[in-house]
């Protein structure tokens, strides 16, 4: 008997390569099934067979072979007489067909989304290019990669995901691993400040999870709502998205203008602020700015949602204290992630809620799916009651201080002719205001054509842009890097103000033309 037709030159494995053999085996084929290339009742080798052509091993085609046959791709026997299945359902062939677009044709649905849907979709973040988890001069918000500990984070992580005999493999995490929930309390305790207790925590998939169960539970459509400017993007998306009415507080050099607030909305449903490192200026709100905002917070009877981002880097003095320990009413919900601390894709952030909040929380995140795998949360318990947490983030703040100090450096050298810097005390990142003529999206486009990455402060705004500026990111850069990337902004600027006077006058006369 002939043995069976198959395509054995076209199966590519790649033992180097990301997915399992098996896995490569299965797309293979698959793709094979879907295009024609292997018709209905073709007859497959035996696995054996198989596995002796392409040097592997039986058992990989063996897994191949079965999943393909638990998705109906394959009928009969696994090694005995494996058949592709004479009849195909209708829409795995139609997988094969690229996807018609939305004007292919008189029968094209267009898309219906909700309001929530139009709005969140509307929502665009200045793009960062982000390249294999490393900074480039001088992107915002990426921690220094490469100095985590990750030989010891794979331990711990392989050690938790091979404990049979935990606690993390069934529904008991929802509102957070114990152990973390213990560990965030005592962190929060000690170095923020925070009133709280292992009850009170809420472990969520980063920030901007947290932000959105916020908006959630807290606001319906058409509450209104404090938020500063400049200010957080992800925060206007996730509130925007609960429809709500967004009110823009100014900030100055005290952080967000309780007073200017009070004017615009003394009723507020929520207000969300950066009191400890004000993103993105860098500001610190003062105690008298602190102590009025409780006061107004508690008379509105509205919520106010403290996003600690980065606060445990702070380069003069000790750590500001966090506004939820000042608050004796009990209506602050404190965020924290620790994607600045130790790094973005590790996807796990927290709430920390009063009483009242506790329940209803817990069963929300239940509905909302916020809820990280609890082989990270467990492996991250142990970094941190181990004390590695706390040597990491010692031994960031000493690299980002030098990095942060070559910054200002070349900010007061060749850069001081573009660019003044917005007073700050910590962070991982530093505002800096343009001098010169011209406006700030054009100066981060001259800048990226120079290979530097910066983002437009007005990006930041909501209403009237009032000073251009950018936006520079330190932490994960190396001062080598920054050195030679300051040299390639100070070109760029030079040019873009250039630029920007050579096109003033043709502007004036336009306008003066039209008048």
């Amino acid at each position: 008997m002939p043995r069976p037709s198959l395509p054995i030159g076209t199966i590519s494995l790649d033992p180097e390569a990301g997915p399992p053999l098996y896995r490569q085996l299965y797309e293979t084929l698959r793709e094979a099934i879907l295009d024609g290339r292997l018709g209905a009742g073709a007859r497959l080798p035996s696995s054996r067979a198989l596995a002796a052509d392409l040097a592997i091993g039986r058992n990989t085609v063996l897994a191949a072979y079965e999943q393909l046959a638990a998705e109906g791709y394959l009928e009969g026997r696994i090694g005995s007489g494996t058949r592709i299945a004479s009849l195909l359902p209708e829409r795995l062939l139609e997988a094969a067909s690229p996807p018609r677009s939305a004007d292919a044709g008189e029968d094209a649905t267009p898309i219906s989304l909700s309001r929530r849907g139009q709005t969140l979709s509307l929502i665009h973040r200045p793009v960062s290019r982000y390249e294999r988890g490393q900074g480039r001069a001088f992107q915002h918000g990426l921690p220094s990669i490469e100095h985590f500990p990750f030989a010891l984070w794979g331990r711990l992580l392989a050690r938790r995901a091979r404990d049979r005999n935990g606690s993390i493999f069934g529904y008991e995490t929802v509102e957070g691993f114990l152990p973390l929930r213990e560990a965030i309390a005592a962190h929060a305790g000690a170095a923020r400040g925070a009133i709280c207790t292992p009850d009170h925590v809420i472990v969520t998939t980063g920030a901007q999870a947290a932000l959105d169960l916020v908006a959630r539970m807290a606001l319906d459509p058409g509450d209104r709502v404090w938020i500063e400017e400049p200010g957080y993007i992800g925060a206007r998306g996730a509130f925007l998205g609960a429809g709500a009415d967004l009110i823009p507080v100014p900030v100055d050099h005290e952080g967000l203008d309780v007073e200017a607030g009070l004017a615009l909305e003394p009723n507020p449903r929520l207000i969300y602020v950066t009191p400890s490192h004000q993103f993105p200026l860098g500001v610190t709100l003062t105690l008298q700015r602190r102590l009025a905002l409780l006061d107004a917070a508690k008379r509105a009877g509205a919520w106010i949602v403290e996003d600690d981002y980065d606060s445990e880097y702070r380069y003069t003095g000790r750590p500001i204290a966090c506004l939820q320990g000042l608050d004796r009413a009990h209506r602050t919900l404190y965020m924290g992630t620790f994607a600045k601390t130790l790094f973005p894709a590790l996807k796990l952030g927290y709430l920390i809620v009063p009483d009242r909040l506790v329940d209803p929380f817990r069963a929300a995140i239940r509905s909302s799916g916020h809820i990280p795998p609890a082989a990270i949360q467990a492996a991250l318990a142990d970094f941190m009651n181990g004390g590695h947490f706390g040597t990491h983030v010692r031994r960031m703040l000493g690299i980002y201080a030098e990095r942060r100090a070559c910054l200002a450096a070349r900010l007061e050298g060749e850069l001081s002719g573009f660019l003044t810097t917005a007073p700050s005390e910590g962070g991982m990142q530093v505002a800096a205001w343009l001098t010169g003529a011209g406006k700030d999206t054009a100066a981060s486009a001259a800048a990226a054509h120079a290979d530097v990455i910066t983002t437009p402060l007005s990006a930041y705004y909501i209403g009237a842009k009032k000073r251009q500026g950018l936006h520079l990111g330190f932490a994960a850069i190396p001062e080598p890097m920054i050195k030679k990337a300051a040299q390639r902004l100070e070109n760029a600027l030079s040019l873009h103000e250039k630029e920007a006077r050579d096109q003033a006058p043709h502007t004036a006369e336009s306008s003066h033309a039209q008048n």
